[in-house]
């Protein structure tokens, strides 16, 4: 069984491992709702297995399986197929879509053979991880840390203006503006990440 593993450094080894299995994880949910367009042709959602933590994860598809582990500094990468022409489809697959979600800081991904035997990641599949909604809390915490200032602010400005009518639909109206677009901000950031 042909075996290969990649060593890719990075400072953020764990953002890289989840994001490839929730991508494949929705492909595989996906497919037949989406055209196909990338990377994951003539599969179904039922062939595709994906499941992860922080720290590791295991992509399970027909051609074979990619099991990822994030230590610190490095993303570590090992695929297994039949043959070699799905080996190379999981490391094509794997590579596209790492140098995709990395183009800012673009990582590269050097594959070398590897002995299956030797040093091969922890073959059991780790559970799956649900985010905690942490994210959640710090967009309200945020939001209402800038209503208070907001409302602080207008309070001071109206104990010493004249013209409080006009300085009251002001402040109103830039606070409601400043709400809506911190809070389509965050949720499309938010939506970016899952």
């Amino acid at each position: 069984m042909p075996t290969a593993e990649a060593r890719i450094p990075t400072d953020r080894p764990g953002r890289y491992l989840v994001q490839l299995c929730k991508h494949v994880a929705n492909k595989g949910r996906h497919l037949t709702h989406r055209p196909r367009t990338h990377a994951l042709p003539e599969l179904r959602p039922d062939q595709i297995q994906v499941e992860w933590t922080d720290s590791d994860g295991t992509l399970r598809l027909p051609w074979g399986q990619c099991t990822l582990q994030a230590a610190p500094g490095t993303l570590r990468v090992y695929v297994e197929a039949d043959d070699q022409e799905n080996l190379e489809r999981l490391q094509d697959l794997v590579s596209t879509h790492i140098a995709r979600f990395s183009r800012r800081d673009p990582l590269r991904v050097t594959w070398e053979p590897s002995d299956a035997t030797a040093d091969a990641p922890a073959k059991t599949a780790p559970p799956r991880q649900r985010h905690s909604g942490r994210t959640r809390f710090v967009v309200i915490g945020v939001a209402v840390v800038a209503v208070a200032l907001h409302l602080a602010l207008g309070g001071t400005v109206l104990a010493h203006t004249p013209w409080t009518g006009w300085v009251v639909g002001f402040l109103v109206t830039v606070l409601a503006v400043k709400a809506a677009l911190v809070g389509g901000l965050a949720l499309h950031r938010h939506g970016r990440r899952t």
